[in-house]
């Protein structure tokens, strides 16, 4: 069987076959993936992919997954389902019975997900050269539809949901698209993280192991796509809730194509060069980090330290929660000279934003940190989720521009901003704002602060940067060379590094075990070391291990972690 051409009954005929065979990635990867082709360009019912993070959640849906239809001219009766699907086939001649039995209704949770915030360039580039289709031709339908709506209240927020059957909705008439602008802007209806014009978003039915969906988690959902424009000619009518709510969860699937989902699965990282059966694939990991090594020093003008910093602090992830998130390892990097032709901060952003998967260049300007929402709210008016700045998914890079912050005053929402931030840097939570209540959510977003003074914002390290005067000078040169020395096949290999090396397994040996524990008896002895500080070496030591190649602690990665922090603190004014 063809999935490209499968239809929903088709798969539903044999559903548990149809699902093995889904599972082998040479299957799954051919489905069309809608973030790189265009939604005019499928056809109603079609099987589609959608890569996309969790914004929201909305409440149950309910759908009858059983009814009759007879046949009008011989009183015929057969099953019918409305399982994934908006809108029940009925062709002419046939007449839809509803079974009013709670034996026959079933659940289905509704999610919002939208493109994942951040997602660089070159990974979208990557994306469309893998998976961009040509448009198949127009499909024409002389089938009658019945809205599902029809069938159940659709809508678990609804108060008027009590599992009896609606008043019937009339489909007659011509099949109008409810204008996207109606009650607000497209950005509004989006509602992306980053306020990013070009993200898509879809609304998702999901029927099977909903539960193990969180928000902001990213993942890759395979199911039928819905963009018939009857429902909303058939929502028109309904008392789903307020006009504006009733576009925000029910929007022109024109804009917002609803998919009903039959798999998914969530995505270990988010770069399209490696599969995941690719992870170990025998890069020399170790030459690679010399390369970027020799990169990153000469971007902070011959300073090897800081960079050495940089590389431990793009594979890092949270491994671990307890007390604290364990792994987490915010940077600030300071002392940044300010030329007078050049901004160095968003000279480094572009090559950085060049290397991982995602990442999001935020100013702090007095302007954004007194009006940016920084926190997502829920706005009980149209009932959702809006979003703000901190809801990203997993590892994806936060870099702070401290050099961009003026004289002024911070206003309450600058101030809150700043609060917010540095929560969410020290613990990696952030309290999205419930109105009446905050709810916290844990986060895993790496922050690079770039700044000229230390900054105002907590970080796990502080290194001040020690530029060389002549590369100071020189420095519109080093960028050219830079550039060039980032030759096609490098950076492929570096993208690879930087996901490699936060993937691989670690553990610590015992004979180290010991090594560390009595190295830590006499730094007690000699020095004013605390466990905190033990615990920034062991987090240190174990990302030098990892960019190295290793999934073991050695003493060699060990004694290097301390080398580092002694020259780091070296540097510190006292």
């Amino acid at each position: 069987m063809d999935f490209l051409h499968i239809s929903i009954d088709e798969w539903l005929l044999n559903e548990e076959e149809n699902m093995k065979r889904l599972q082998h990635d040479a299957i799954w990867n051919k489905i069309p993936l809608i973030n790189t082709n265009e939604i005019h360009n499928f056809n109603n019912g079609t099987l589609v992919r959608f890569r996309g993070m969790i914004q929201d959640m909305y409440g149950p849906e309910y759908y009858m997954e059983t009814f009759e239809v007879r046949n009008e001219a011989t009183n015929e009766i057969t099953r019918g389902t409305s399982k994934y699907m908006d809108l029940v086939s009925c062709t002419e001649g046939m007449d839809v019975r509803f079974i009013e039995d709670p034996r026959h209704t079933r659940e289905r949770h509704c999610y919002v997900a939208t493109s994942v915030p951040g997602l660089n360039k070159w990974v979208q580039d990557c994306e469309r050269t893998q998976f961009t289709i040509a448009a198949p031709p127009a499909a024409s339908s002389t089938s009658q539809k019945r809205p599902i709506d029809d069938v159940m209240d659709v809508d678990g927020d609804n108060p008027s949901g009590s599992g009896s059957l609606p008043k019937k909705v009339s489909n007659s008439g011509s099949c109008k698209e409810t204008p996207a602008n109606t009650l607000c802007s497209m950005e509004h209806l989006l509602n992306h993280p980053l306020g990013d014009a070009n993200a898509k978003v879809c609304h998702l039915k999901v029927y099977n192991e909903s539960d193990s969906l969180k928000l902001n988690d990213v993942c890759e959902f395979v199911g039928f796509l819905s963009i018939n424009p009857l429902i909303e000619s058939a929502l028109a009518d309904t008392d789903l809730g307020t006009e504006l709510e009733l576009q925000i969860h029910h929007p022109p699937t024109s804009v917002i194509p609803r998919i009903h989902v039959v798999h998914f699965k969530a995505l270990n990282h988010l770069n399209p060069l490696l599969s995941d059966s690719e992870v170990n694939n025998g890069l020399n990991l170790g030459a690679i980090k010399k390369d970027l090594l020799t990169l990153l020093s000469q971007l902070f003008m011959g300073d090897v330290l800081a960079a050495e910093y940089l590389i431990c602090h793009l594979i890092s992830e949270i491994y671990s929660r307890r007390d604290i998130p364990l792994g987490k390892f915010s940077l600030n990097i300071f002392n940044l000279p300010k030329l007078e032709s050049i901004d160095v901060v968003t000279e480094i952003y572009k090559f950085l934003e060049r290397l991982v998967p995602a990442s999001h260049y935020l100013p702090l300007t007095l302007e954004n940190m007194n009006t940016l929402s920084f926190t997502p709210k829920k706005d009980y008016d149209c009932n959702r989720l809006t979003s703000g700045i901190l809801q990203l998914s997993k590892n994806t890079h936060l870099v702070l521009d401290e050099t961009k912050l003026q004289e002024g005053k911070l206003n309450t929402c600058g101030i809150q901003a700043v609060k917010t931030l540095a929560n969410a840097i020290k613990d990696q939570k952030v309290a999205y704002d419930f109105n009446y209540y905050p709810i916290v959510y844990e986060c895993d977003i790496p922050f690079l602060i770039l700044s000229e003074g230390k900054s105002m914002l907590p970080s796990d390290v502080g290194i001040p940067l020690a530029p060389e005067e002549a590369s100071i000078k020189t420095f519109s040169e080093i960028l050219q060379a830079a550039d060039h020395f980032l030759n096609p096949e490098l950076l492929t290999n570096i993208r690879k590094y930087l996901t490699q090396a936060r993937l691989i397994k670690y553990d610590i040996s015992e004979e180290v075990q010991v090594v560390i524990q009595e190295e830590f008896v006499r730094m007690r002895q000699n020095s004013n070391i605390t466990a905190e500080d033990l615990h920034g070496l062991l987090v240190l030591s174990r990302l030098i291990c990892l960019s190295e190649g290793n999934g073991t602690l050695n003493v060699s990665c060990w004694k290097k972690a301390c080398e580092m922090e002694a020259k780091r603190k070296a540097r510190l004014p006292k």
